[in-house]
């Protein structure tokens, strides 16, 4: 199933067990980022994929299969055409290490 992201403006989104923002002036502060362009991980769920690899809330996804990732259409550009559990390699960063974690793709998108 292809991931589809139906209004582009939408705040936020719920996928691969997590609530991705877009990065503002406040969460690039309280995350320790010169930027404020990009996506934060807001909630992560309790159990998902997401959760059961270590992203956290306030993690700054970098890049997804090594492609940067900095709006909403990067993100669904890079899971177009995945099939269930495909793995994604996640480039994310946590205050101020970087991390690579690899996920299973699971087909759930919930607008938050």
């Amino acid at each position: 199933m292809d991931f589809v992201c139906p209004d582009r403006r939408a705040a936020s989104l719920d996928v691969l067990g997590m609530v991705i923002s877009r990065i503002n002036g406040f969460s690039a502060q309280r995350s320790g980022m010169e930027t404020d362009q990009g996506l934060i991980v807001a909630t992560v769920r309790l159990g998902s994929v997401a959760d059961l690899t270590g992203i956290a809330s306030g993690d700054i996804i970098a890049e997804v299969d090594g492609l940067p990732v900095r709006t909403f259409d990067d993100l669904e550009g890079s899971l177009v055409g995945r099939e269930s559990r495909d793995p994604i390699r996640i480039l994310f960063r946590r205050v101020s290490a970087w991390r690579f974690v690899t996920i299973p793709y699971v087909e759930e998108y919930w607008p938050a």
